[in-house]
């Protein structure tokens, strides 16, 4: 297993709105200049939901552009399927954050679920990197909501066991709290996770408040990040020789 830590930063819910936009250029300026992540991940929510006009799809991509690391956009459920026209809003979102990370290269072997592209997975410095539509608000079509949630965790499974032998944790990104509109997931999530074995986090959005816990009796680190409107990217550190091997600066530009 290598010594050397994996670093990365991530964010979620912004930008709601313009002020935030201002916020959240500073932001993306200031990691550019200092920040020694490797790439970063948004969890989603790129705005308040109130307005899934194209044009905001455009504009925050264009400021996430602005990040000179790869960067990796997970679905939120503001521009999705809180929209009035949830099949609109998905259009405008595949076609403004689809394979985002694309846009920067990296020898990054990104890897795509067949039945959902949208969900990704990667490893990196001994660790396994998965991310999922895993959305919180509401439920706008049960059958899909239950065929995604079987998606999510057979995305899960799969990688969890072909990476098992050569990684030493795993981190799972998705947008949603957990609650019971996702037991369909988070059942077999912590099935697999049990059969894995090894550490794993399961970083979100959703909330826009800090929490970090193990809200399951399975070796699961639950954090939700702080809406970035508030504060800077966390900075998420992952080392083979820490124990936790997770940990987390929230004060990364400091």
């Amino acid at each position: 297993v290598p010594s050397r830590p994996l670093v990365f930063s991530a964010m979620g819910d912004v930008p709601y709105e313009a002020d935030e936009e201002l916020i959240l250029r500073e932001h993306i300026q200031t990691h550019n200049d200092v920040s020694n992540a490797r790439f970063m991940v948004h969890l989603g929510d790129i705005m308040s939901g109130s307005d899934c006009s194209e044009s905001f799809y455009l504009k925050v991509a264009n400021i996430l552009h602005e990040l000179t690391i790869q960067t990796f956009v997970i679905v939120g459920d503001n521009e999705w399927n809180d929209c009035a026209d949830p099949d609109e809003a998905w259009t405008f979102w595949t076609t403004h954050f689809a394979r985002f990370d694309d846009h920067q290269s990296s020898n990054r072997n990104v890897l795509r679920q067949s039945e959902r592209d949208e969900n990704f997975a990667w490893t990196e410095e001994a660790v396994l990197l998965i991310g999922l539509n895993l959305v919180g608000g509401r439920v706008h079509d049960s059958n899909e909501w239950e065929t995604r949630l079987n998606h999510d965790a057979d995305w899960v499974e799969d990688h969890f066991s072909s990476a098992q032998e050569s990684v030493y944790a795993a981190i799972v990104f998705g947008h949603a709290h957990p609650n019971a509109k996702h037991e369909t997931f988070f059942t077999r999530f912590r099935e697999a996770v049990k059969e894995f074995g090894h550490p794993v986090l399961y970083l979100h959005g959703d909330g826009h408040s800090w929490i970090h816990d193990q809200p399951w009796p399975e070796n699961i680190t639950r954090v939700q990040v702080d809406a970035g409107s508030i504060s800077p990217p966390v900075q998420v550190s992952v080392s083979s020789e820490l124990d936790p091997v997770f940990s987390f600066n929230r004060a990364p530009f400091d």
